[in-house]
């Protein structure tokens, strides 16, 4: 079970968001895995946290690249063969159809006992998890641990919303152009869809969108389900705003 209602959802404030929309920005500059660490140094400007790592894998392989750790070469090497396989936001990935997981959507999935054991010896605490399914299987893995728990449910919203960018970021910071994944380059959208995209990008909700530009709330939604099938069929508000920004900035 998946749980995504208003009780698990904690959205952000306008200051909380300005500085979300600062960091969209910013990792659309990604373009070298050393840069990679950059992303989590932005996230800990709103969630302190001890240690961060990123990895690209393919669902159906066990292959991982890893882009960045900070965490310990012995935990990160027992972790990537041991503990990923397991990892809630992983097997989500693969039991379902949504593109962006946190390790915090189902209480059903838990780490086996041998995986707490390890993280306990290496002093990992409070985790959370967050996997990005690509179009063609390529899957990025964003995993930060040691920050404050009962941050918890906000850190989840804030990386549902930042996850998509930096999948993207993630996949030009380490993979050749010509092996990217297939972007929606010269998507177009009308004059109405673009306004329309602004506003979710400065973190309006339908609702709100609809009061500004004096349309109904359905009309809104018709917008944005055009959008997304415009920007290769991305399945929320977030990854939209990730592939419209790429696609805006060339």
């Amino acid at each position: 079970m998946i749980l995504r209602g208003p009780e698990k959802f904690h959205y952000p404030t306008r200051k909380e968001f300005q500085y979300l929309s600062e960091i969209m920005h910013q990792v659309r500059s990604v373009h070298d895995k050393s840069e990679l660490p950059n992303l989590s140094s932005a996230v800990g400007q709103l969630i302190p946290h001890e240690f961060a790592a990123c990895a690209g894998f393919n669902i159906e392989s066990s292959a991982v690249q890893v882009g960045h750790s900070n965490f310990s070469d012995e935990y990160s090497h027992l972790y990537a063969t041991q503990g990923l396989p397991v990892d809630p936001a992983i097997r989500l990935l693969q039991m379902t159809r949504i593109g962006t997981i946190t390790s915090e959507d189902s209480p059903n999935l838990v780490l086996p006992p041998p995986i707490m054991s390890l993280k306990s010896d290496f002093g990992i605490k409070a985790c959370l998890s967050v996997g990005v399914k690509g179009v063609l299987g390529t899957c990025t893995y964003f995993a930060f641990s040691n920050f404050d728990e009962k941050l918890m449910g906000k850190f989840r919203t804030l990386m549902q919303i930042l996850a998509p960018h930096f999948h993207l970021a993630f996949l030009q910071a380490t993979t050749q152009s010509d092996r990217q994944e297939p972007f929606q380059a010269k998507a177009t959208l009308t004059p109405r869809e673009k306004e329309i995209m602004c506003w979710v990008a400065e973190g309006k909700t339908n609702w709100e969108i609809s009061i500004i530009l004096h349309v109904s709330l359905n009309t809104i939604k018709f917008h944005l389900k055009n959008v997304y099938d415009k920007l290769g069929g991305v399945e929320n508000r977030w990854a939209a705003v990730a592939q419209w920004q790429k696609n805006s900035s060339g």
